[in-house]
């Protein structure tokens, strides 16, 4: 059973991830795909709750992950600190401190997040759980599957009949 719990954005542990580096460390990459962070409560971890919460941080010319919509979950972000640029399909917005982003699990909720400024950018990262998920990536055609017991990534473009190969 879940205990309370309380955590400090100032005071948590971090944890370097360095996207680029785990998924093609020799590719040539548009954008630098990295940040810190800091996990607050994560039912993919732990197995108890509905909510994934975290805390980031964006160094300048990070982006958190590639431009991306989920069809399974919500995602919300607070803007803890700093200013940032956030990629949605209706165009590039600024984002700052105290602003509040939600983004529906369908095509309206694409997003990234750039910071495109010389200071971090610390925000909250709320999302709700979901055993599995799929995930579309428009600017790639790149289709990425999860399930407790795989992560593949597909093109989308490389669909075949259902009964393909049966």
């Amino acid at each position: 059973m879940q205990d309370l719990l309380i955590r400090n954005v100032k005071t948590a542990e971090y944890k370097e991830v360095d996207l680029n580096k785990h998924y093609d460390p020799e590719g040539e990459h548009l954008r630098r795909f990295g940040f810190l962070k800091s996990t607050v409560v994560s039912p993919y971890k732990d197995g108890e709750g509905k909510l994934s919460v975290a805390f980031y941080t964006l160094l300048p010319g990070q982006s958190n992950y590639p431009y991306h919509q989920h069809l399974g979950r919500e995602e919300m972000f607070y803007i803890i600190s700093g200013k940032a640029t956030l990629k949605t399909p209706q165009g590039d917005r600024e984002v700052a401190e105290g602003d509040v982003v939600f983004f529906p699990p369908n095509e309206n909720g694409a997003h990234m997040l750039m910071n495109t400024s010389d200071e971090p950018v610390s925000y909250l990262d709320i999302d709700t759980y979901t055993p599995s998920d799929v995930v579309l990536y428009p600017d790639s055609g790149n289709v990425r599957v999860l399930a407790p017991s795989m992560q593949k990534s597909f093109k989308l473009d490389s669909e075949v009949n259902y009964l393909d190969g049966e």
